[in-house]
């Protein structure tokens, strides 16, 4: 099995088991990623979107879709992250095409003040609800779109975990057997009135 297939099947067993087990969580996942979104994607990156990246993206276009803004008194625009947004073990969300652009964005302006904290070829798909500062990225530095990307962990202030030998197919493997097997980590998925929250017991 090819990491785009490892991909495609562990999404689908992710998005099934949302849709039998917490269908308000299920509702918050996007439709497609279309041409534009990918092409948006590719030109803030300024280099091809990973094959693997793009198949996920194309299957579904982040976990986001219940996400709102609200208008401070300074006219500012913020956004408001849905609960249901969350999917994925200790609070993590699945960024579409506009949060990765988005989030990238901030990481590599913080990047200016911590220096070595980012690079420009890390491409952030997973971050923490509450926001930017943990998360997974691809690291495409050698990618030139193909498969074979590996996955990184990032934390606040800390030094970025390398993990060269997860991919995106494991690392969204890892979470498919942890939804249907009942744990992952020290963290259970539990479903309330419709909606996924994972929790530690």
């Amino acid at each position: 099995m090819t990491e785009v297939e490892e991909v495609q099947a562990a999404w689908g067993r992710i998005v099934r088991w949302l849709r039998v087990n917490a269908p308000s969580t299920a509702e918050a996942l996007r439709g497609p990623a279309a041409d534009a979104d990918i092409a948006a994607l590719r030109d803030s990156l300024g280099f091809e979107v990973p094959d693997v990246l793009e198949v996920l993206l194309r299957m579904n276009n982040g976990s986001c879709a219940k996400d709102t803004t609200q208008t401070l008194p300074n006219g500012r625009v913020v956004p408001l992250s849905h609960v249901d947004s969350v999917i994925f073990p200790f609070g993590k969300v699945y960024l579409g095409c506009e949060e990765i652009v988005a989030t990238r964005a901030w990481l590599l302006d913080l990047a200016q003040e911590a220096e070595g904290y980012w690079q420009p070829y890390w491409i952030p798909v997973i971050r923490d609800f509450e926001g930017a500062y943990y998360g997974y990225a691809l690291d495409a530095s050698g990618s030139s779109g193909s498969s074979g990307v590996p996955v990184h962990q990032y934390v606040e202030g800390g030094p970025y975990e390398t993990r060269p030998r997860l991919s995106l197919g494991a690392l969204l493997t890892s979470f498919a057997d942890g939804m249907e097997r009942g744990d992952w980590d020290v963290q259970r998925p539990r479903v309330v009135n419709g909606s996924l929250r994972w929790r530690e017991e």
